[in-house]
């Protein structure tokens, strides 16, 4: 328990650093990028050699093109064309016909059609998920978006977590998840609303934290409260289910955790398979809600 929660204090340590710089030091959203890019490679290893060790042969190609040009063809197509999200799309189709031609002329004895999904599914799940977090910090305020992407899920998750423990119950998936309880979904999402009410107070409401590139979701007070609401319910829902999806593919490849990186958590994706959900669905939220 010491070693889980003194790697929680360092994550959010180290958290606070990097908002810290992309807020006071001009061009610091530089180093919030770096950090996703690190979590971006952290998150495709771990699933790389997971996905090995249960009998799949991905092809490192197309893997590493993704990881290498993904964010320099998002920025400069985000800086020069407003169109950063096809970028990253762009990056992820060559990287998938890159799998097929390296599938084509791999030995058919050796590699299979499984190893040509799986390494996309890879591309995917991980590598596109998190990447489009970058997508959050160019278009949008990076001190608001990326920690309420975060904070989102994780609020919903350590409530799912009280419930569940508190109250038992039901229940929710015990096939996938035997520990997880309908009363702890529940719970986590009124978290997923109260983190998504606190940020609506913090930003909107009494403007205590002035964040450059923050626009109000409306032009009245009580419909960006609802937007925020049904935000948090959408955030916390996703979560939850990249949660789940989280531990059915665990279970699926026979493993506990996908890695160790973060003692008494396990690995990157182990601590970030919700906050994935997360960046999906705010960015499509702002998408919708600013038309951007």
């Amino acid at each position: 328990m010491l070693k889980r929660t003194v790697t929680a204090v360092l994550l959010i340590a180290l958290l606070i650093g990097l908002f810290a710089l992309s807020y006071f030091v001009e061009h610091g959203n530089i180093f919030l990028d770096l950090f996703i890019w690190i979590l971006l490679v952290g998150a495709v290893r771990e699933m790389y050699f997971c996905m090995q060790h249960s009998g799949f042969k991905l092809f490192r190609l197309p893997l590493a093109l993704f990881l290498i040009t993904c964010y320099p063809v998002m920025y400069l197509m985000e800086h020069f064309l407003g169109q950063g999200f096809l970028g990253i799309l762009i990056v992820f189709a060559v990287s998938a016909l890159t799998a097929l031609i390296v599938f084509t002329f791999a030995d058919p004895e050796r590699n299979t059609p499984k190893d040509l999904f799986a390494t996309i599914f890879v591309t995917v799940y991980p590598g596109l998920l998190i990447s489009l977090a970058w997508m959050l910090v160019q278009r949008y305020s990076a001190v608001y978006a990326i920690p309420f992407a975060i904070f989102l899920p994780v609020g919903a998750d350590t409530f799912a977590y009280w419930f569940g423990s508190m109250i038992g119950g039901k229940k929710l998936c015990p096939s996938i998840s035997p520990k997880k309880t309908v009363a702890g979904f529940v719970g986590g999402l009124l978290g997923g609303v109260l983190v998504s009410v606190i940020f609506f107070l913090i930003f909107e409401q009494f403007a205590l934290l002035p964040a450059a590139g923050y626009v109000p979701f409306t032009d009245a007070t009580w419909k960006s409260a609802l937007v925020y609401i049904a935000i948090g319910l959408v955030g916390a829902l996703a979560g939850q289910l990249g949660d789940l999806a989280a531990s059915r593919i665990k279970r699926a490849l026979g493993i506990k955790d996908f890695g160790t990186i973060f003692p008494g958590h396990g690995g990157i994706m182990d601590r970030f398979d919700s906050i994935m959900a997360g960046i999906v669905v705010l960015l499509v939220a702002f998408t919708i809600i600013y038309g951007v």
